[in-house]
Parts: C-alpha cells; sequence; structure tokens
C-alpha cells in the first residue's frame, strides 16, 4: 500500500513531467524532488501510473505536438524540436505509433481547411451541419 503522501508526491512528479516540455524535465531532476532515489521512483511511477516517468513525459510532448499542428503553421520539423525532440525522423516515427498517422498527415486531417481550431470553431461547424441537415431545431 502508499502512503498519502507518496501518492501525492507521485503526483506533483506527473504534474512536471507533463508540464515541463520545452526543455523536457529530467527524470533524475523529478525523482529528487519527489525525494526518491531514480530507480525507485521509476518503480512506484510506473505501479501508480502504469507508464514508465519517460512515457508519460513523451506522451504529453506529443498531444501538445499535436495542439501545435493543429494551431501554428509551423513546420513539423520545428515543431519536434521546439518540444525537445532530438531529430524529426524519431518525433514522427513516435507521433505515427501513438496516432496512427504522420504528423503532416495528421495536421491536414485536423481541421478542414478555413476553419480556425478552438471552442468558437467548432460550435459554428456544428450548427452548420445541423442547418444544412434539414433537420428543423427543437423549440423549448
Amino acid at each position: 500500500m502508499i502512503s498519502a503522501d507518496l501518492l501525492q508526491r507521485l503526483c506533483r512528479a506527473r504534474e512536471r513531467l507533463q508540464s515541463e516540455l520545452e526543455p523536457p524535465a529530467r527524470i533524475s531532476s523529478v525523482a529528487r524532488d519527489a525525494g526518491l532515489a531514480t530507480p525507485h521512483f521509476i518503480t512506484q511511477f510506473s505501479a501508480v501510473f502504469g507508464e514508465t516517468p519517460v512515457q508519460c513525459r513523451t506522451r504529453a510532448r506529443l498531444e501538445r505536438a499535436c495542439d501545435l499542428l493543429r494551431r501554428s503553421d509551423e513546420p513539423v520539423s520545428q515543431v519536434a524540436l521546439a518540444l525537445g525532440f532530438a531529430n524529426l525522423g524519431s518525433f514522427s516515427r513516435l507521433f505515427t505509433r501513438r496516432f496512427g498517422v504522420p504528423p503532416r498527415t495528421w495536421r491536414r486531417q485536423a481541421a478542414p481547411p478555413g476553419v480556425p481550431a478552438g471552442c468558437i470553431a467548432v460550435l459554428n461547424a456544428a450548427c452548420l451541419a445541423q442547418r444544412n441537415s434539414g433537420e428543423v431545431p427543437a423549440r423549448e
């Protein structure tokens, strides 16, 4: 059984791994801040969250890459470098493994041309789809 204090420290460590993406937080530094030796930290983290600290950090970086690819016109290579990936090849391999398509394909599929990403755009697209479907909106 894990103590409440250790669980809190591991949760803070996970938040740090997911937020310090540019440059990525070092595992040894996060372990030290959690008050654990690196091997023990990795073991405990994996047992609690079902993924290693490196997997957690990589997942968060790839999710951030999705956001950057959707919202910016930056080249894929710039997005990869900005998030601390060593090279475009390794980034593309990891991205494809995680999301099933390469970053460039994902970018093309993420947002239809001319529709900006964001809540307003999603609502507008939904309203337009409803209007175009021939359905009459229900009255309240």
